[in-house]
């Protein structure tokens, strides 16, 4: 490797040290409508099942300068094996077990940072700006920030210059995060227990990661989703080992006596969430102070997890709405709903899972409409937004110009306003439930700016009756017009800029956001089960499809284009 390669590769890890301040904030809640974010093109993540990349980097070298000794713990910090082994020889004795990598990791584009000698060689800033933060239990936040100095400063120990102070953490830049972390979703049930839902989180890969998903899962969900979601782990559950055991392609994981207090299905729960939350491929045995369990798979009621919805667009068009054929333009209709659901000649459409009941914007308010029977009319109020419905056939419906009157509809039509925790906004343009009920989208407008934002549903048995502090996500920028989910893990924005060009924002939650190419005039999004799947309407109603880089028309003269909340129910 030539010298400014190594250099290269130095700078890129260039140390991880301001997580110590920043990273506190991760994806905590707040009230109101947060404020910071920003978007970044981000790279795909890698496939769960990819090797470890082997890291050698080189030892502290005889006589080095203290500049020299810098470069080289950088680039050893991107090494997390044997506890940052490599990386500590870097430091002075009395420092080494002082230092904290663990802490968190800054991400920055890897440019742009300077280095500033002060105090005769002694103490040495360099400032980098972050993009992402990566907090301790394997949060992933965007960021928008100025650049941030660091301090650290040398000592001689025995005629070698080495690093006697340092902030904890590490700084990593974009491409080396992607080669050296892995994002992989720890799993929480819905209160029903019905659903599995996702948590991302980002951790080094290689033989521990295993160790910190199980711990991922047994320290509970991100701040945001607690209270939305549950565990089957009964309270006090700890790894009696400091690390899960792979053996094979099973994972051992041995827990302390606190898991004693859990049933049979309890332990079949327990069981299916480990093996969601771990690597594909592996299987998980569990323990109790290494004595065996008797764990079967659950006998019924098997947890969904990233819940699908039908492939084909839901459409209507002229007086026909269904579902649109792969090829050609003729449409496969609903039994019981698609007759009754285009006599109201609606403007929106969510079809519930099951696809027994929809609730359907019309001309006169929001209409819950369920195979076989009559539409019944739930809110006549002006100027509704799309209505959302759950797996628990429950209708969302809220006025575009008043994000403060979110107004449930139970399945009999019982009306609950719905506190919501963005005071300061003064107009909605999307609000979608997730396919699993724990999670909403919200694209919100605040004076001038557009607040793209995830909230978690908090219930009562079935009953919503709160939302939790919101979280920002990507956007835009501009005008909000419309939101949708893609999968259990993604979301997109669709806003219109100033220029009146249309721009589209895919959103992984807990993770890298991505623009994309956008049709000009697309009004309206929804996703299917990738983001390759999301379609667009525009305002001339020409239904586009992403082809290559780009969008292509599809069909033309299409009213209205529907939500799916999935398969099953």
């Amino acid at each position: 490797m030539t010298d400014r390669k190594a250099r290269g590769s130095a700078w890129r890890v260039v140390s991880a040290l301001f997580v110590s301040v920043s990273l506190a904030v991760g994806l905590g809640g707040c009230t109101g409508i947060p404020r910071d974010g920003v978007v970044h093109a981000g790279n795909d993540i890698a496939p769960d099942d990819n090797p470890a990349p082997v890291f050698l980097p080189a030892l502290p070298q005889k006589d080095a300068s203290p500049e020299s000794i810098l470069r080289g713990f950088i680039d050893a910090s991107s090494s997390p094996e044997n506890n940052y082994d490599i990386a500590r020889q870097f430091l002075a004795p009395a420092f080494q077990s002082i230092w904290d990598p663990t802490v968190g990791v800054t991400v920055d584009n890897g440019s742009g940072r300077t280095l500033t000698v002060i105090d005769d060689a002694t103490t040495t800033l360099v400032a980098v700006t972050p993009i992402a933060e990566v907090d301790q239990s394997g949060e992933y936040r965007e960021v928008d920030a100025s650049p941030v100095p660091l301090r650290y400063e040398f000592a001689q120990i025995g005629g070698q210059w080495r690093i006697s102070a340092a902030p904890d953490g590490t700084v990593i830049d974009e491409n080396t995060f992607n080669d050296v972390f892995s994002a992989q979703p720890v799993y929480f049930y819905d209160p029903g227990f019905r659903f599995l839902v996702p948590d991302l989180r980002w951790f080094p890969r290689g033989a521990s990661a295993p160790t910190k998903l199980v711990n991922a899962v047994l320290s509970g969900p991100s701040a945001w989703l607690t209270g939305a979601v549950a565990t089957a782990f009964p309270e006090g559950s700890e790894l009696t080992a400091d690390a899960v055991q792979v053996v094979g392609r099973q994972a051992m994981v041995d827990l302390n006596s606190e898991a004693l207090n859990a049933d049979r299905q309890t332990l079949q729960r327990m069981k299916a969430q480990l093996v969601a939350s771990l690597p594909r491929g592996l299987t998980v045995e569990i323990t109790i102070d290494q004595n065996s369990q008797s764990i079967t798979a659950l006998e019924s009621g098997a947890p969904l997890v990233d819940p699908r919805v039908d492939a084909r667009a839901l459409v209507l068009r002229g007086d026909e709405f269904g579902f649109l054929a792969a090829t050609g333009q003729s449409i496969t209709a609903l039994d019981g709903l698609s007759d009754t659901i285009a006599q109201l000649a609606p403007t929106a459409v969510t079809l519930a899972s099951g696809q027994a009941s929809a609730a359907v914007l019309a001309r006169d308010g929001v209409y819950v409409v369920r195979a076989g029977d009559d539409p019944k009319l739930l809110d006549a109020r002006a100027g509704l937004l799309a209505p959302s419905i759950d797996n628990d056939r429950f209708v969302w419906s809220v006025p575009a110009n008043d994000p403060s009157a979110l107004v449930v509809y139970s399945p009999t039509g019982e009306a609950t306003l719905l506190p919501t925790p963005w005071p300061e906004a003064t107009s909605i343009a999307a609000l979608k439930v997730s396919r699993d009920g724990s999670r909403l989208i919200a694209l919100l407008g605040t004076g001038a700016e557009t607040r793209f934002v995830i909230a978690s549903i908090i219930r009562t048995g079935a009953v919503p009756t709160g939302i939790g502090a919101p979280v920002l996500l990507a956007s835009g920028g501009g005008v909000g017009r419309d939101a949708t989910w893609i999968d259990e893990l993604t979301v997109a924005s669709l806003s219109t800029l100033p220029s009146g060009e249309a721009r589209i924002v895919v959103q992984q939650i807990g993770g890298v956001s991505t623009i994309l190419e956008s049709s000009l005039s697309s009004r309206f999004i929804v996703g299917s089960n990738s983001v390759r799947d999301l379609r667009a309407l525009t305002d001339t109603g020409s239904l586009e499809v992403q082809r290559g880089a780009g969008w292509q028309a599809r069909i033309d003269k299409v009213t209205l284009l529907a939500t799916q909340q999935g398969l099953g129910g």
